[in-house]
């Protein structure tokens, strides 16, 4: 690892400050899907007088209902009681909809409209990031002006990129039944992420494009769309190289929010503000990339804006990468989350490695590894492991051996094909380099024999070879002699079958001990197995054609 640190050229930082941007001036997205509104100008106001208050001031194209759920109605303007009835309000702008009682009910009653302004106490939308075409404003008379001049205009076609993508073949949430990780649906601040099955669904109408279901996802199932993951990975490369090939040094990434990009302060000619959709867009492989790539320092600007569940998914992503730099020997504060006014004193003194020259990829955790294996092999230290906190995407699983019955139950739920079986002897192979943590294998166990143990092995070959987990010799068939089992597989299935009706007789134990094919001969041969096998009080079959 370097240990010297050149001071500040304030000039030539500044000329190699104007070419980095210069060389990034020409990058642009590629064109993501398009999601389409349509509003034909109907507003629901909800509340009480300020909401008749309002609504009468709402002029063509717009046309107002009033949903009065307190107060004294007042001529002038459509209105509807909530009368004590239920109330729930879903949908985005075009297609909103309020239901006032249980439906099937005689009073229950079904408003629609394209936007929604909510004057009630309590937000009926509690999202952080709400559906477009919704607001909520208190009944103070700022507010009102404010809500008025919201829906100005709110009248025709609107369209917005399609933020995301999403893989379902190595999404790691659900696999036969078993719950897995959660993590996009539980940090989505717009709350359009939900389970259906084994797999999520995004809806692409309530999502604003936050970025951090992308951010938590551990395998990169879903994806920040727009721009894509190798074009911001790129960018920030050419941002970097062209800084230095200008002769900038002690260069710092600062990641902004692009509204939160104006609000910044004079930065110095080495801070390289970068800016981005939405911060959590941006997730710990961008991160680390950049200080393989030779920045100094990486600032995550903590604006105004910023969604809480979105601070809080970035709080955990900052743990585990604290712990990641920690363990390398690095100074966590080398990646750090500052406010707009603290961000222009940035100390670049992170003494990290000479830059990286791997290409950028749009694959998430091919990402971070060439970044961590860069970091690993500049460290004096080269530590073996480094343990991480809790959820953490990276990990291996502990085998209790006085458990484990190799049923390979965990392997066919892995979504990350971290776990294998063995050919032909009972054997279970774990790829660490794979394993996400997702916690599908230990639900799947029937013997609750896994357990998960966050951490990194830093060593890139045994982070990729396979590690044997646990191995036993195989349960031949008592008849024929194939193998197809364990004996503690065959010891359980005795152990537990010892009292049932079926198995009392010595024959019918030992076919315990066969194979599939002469466990069916057997039977077919065995006269006291085949009657057993009957409907009681009639062994005989007609065929009635």
């Amino acid at each position: 690892m370097s240990t010297d640190q050149p001071t500040l050229d304030e000039s030539r930082n500044r000329r190699a400050h104007t070419a980095a941007f210069a060389a990034v001036a020409d990058a642009e997205p590629t064109p993501a899907g398009i999601v389409t509104y349509r509003s034909r100008g109907k507003v629901l106001v909800i509340g009480g007088e300020a909401a008749q208050w309002l609504a009468a001031r709402i002029e063509p194209p717009l046309h107002a209902e009033v949903l009065l759920i307190d107060g004294e109605a007042e001529p002038g303007v459509p209105l509807t009681p909530l009368a004590q009835r239920q109330l729930q309000l879903t949908g985005h702008l075009g297609a909103f909809t309020a239901e006032l009682g249980d439906r099937g009910h005689y009073n229950h009653q079904r408003l629609d409209a394209d936007i929604v302004v909510d004057l009630s106490d309590t937000p009926l939308i509690g999202a952080d990031l709400p559906p477009p075409g919704y607001w909520h404003f208190t009944s103070e008379p700022a507010d009102l002006d404010a809500a008025l001049l919201a829906i100005d205009g709110m009248v025709g076609t609107f369209e917005k990129p399609r933020y995301f993508a999403y893989d379902a073949d190595i999404c790691a949430h659900s696999r036969a039944g078993r719950s897995g990780c959660r993590r996009c649906i539980d940090a989505c601040p717009a709350e359009a992420i939900v389970s259906i099955g084994e797999r999520i669904e995004v809806n692409p109408n309530l999502c604003q494009g936050g970025g951090t279901c992308a951010t938590v996802c551990p395998s990169g199932a879903i994806r920040y769309a727009y721009p894509g993951p190798g074009e911001t990975a790129d960018r920030l490369r050419r941002l970097l190289l062209a800084y230095r090939d200008a002769g900038g040094n002690r260069p710092v990434i600062v990641f902004t929010a692009a509204e939160d990009a104006e609000g910044l302060p004079p930065l110095p000619p080495n801070l390289l503000p970068l800016a981005v959709e939405e911060l959590a867009s941006v997730g710990h492989e961008l991160w680390l990339t950049a200080l393989a790539w030779g920045a100094q320092q990486v600032v995550l600007v903590d604006g105004p804006g910023m969604p809480p569940r979105s601070r809080n998914a970035l709080g955990e992503q900052l743990g585990v990468v604290h712990a990641l730099l920690s363990g390398m020997g690095y100074p966590p504060e080398a990646i750090c989350l500052l406010p707009p006014a603290q961000v222009a004193a940035a100390t670049a003194e992170s003494r990290l490695p000479a830059a990286a020259s791997f290409a950028a990829t749009s694959d998430k955790r091919q990402l971070a590894g060439l970044a961590l294996d860069h970091l690993w092999a500049g460290t004096s230290t080269h530590p073996e492991v480094v343990a991480l906190p809790a959820g953490a995407p990276y990990g291996r699983i502990r085998v209790d051996p006085e458990r484990c019955t190799l049923c390979m139950g965990c392997t066919s739920v892995c979504p990350a094909k971290a776990l294998s079986a063995g050919d032909e002897v009972p054997r279970l192979d774990f790829y660490e380099g794979n394993c996400v943590q997702c916690g599908l294998c230990a639900a799947a166990c029937p013997e609750r024999a896994i357990e998960l143990d966050p951490r990194y092995l830093c060593e890139p070959l045994t982070r990729r070879r396979p590690q044997r987990l646990y191995e036993d010799q195989p349960f031949c068939c008592v008849q024929c002699g194939k193998p197809f089992a364990t004996q503690r597989v065959i010891d359980n299935i005795l152990g537990k079958l010892v009292g049932h009706a079926m198995f009392q007789s010595e024959r019918a134990r030992r076919r315990l001990q066969m194979c599939e094919d002469c466990r069916v001969v057997d039977a077919v041969q065995d006269a006291e197995a085949m009657q057993s096998g009957l409907p009681k009080g009639n062994n005989n079959y007609s065929n009635n054609g």
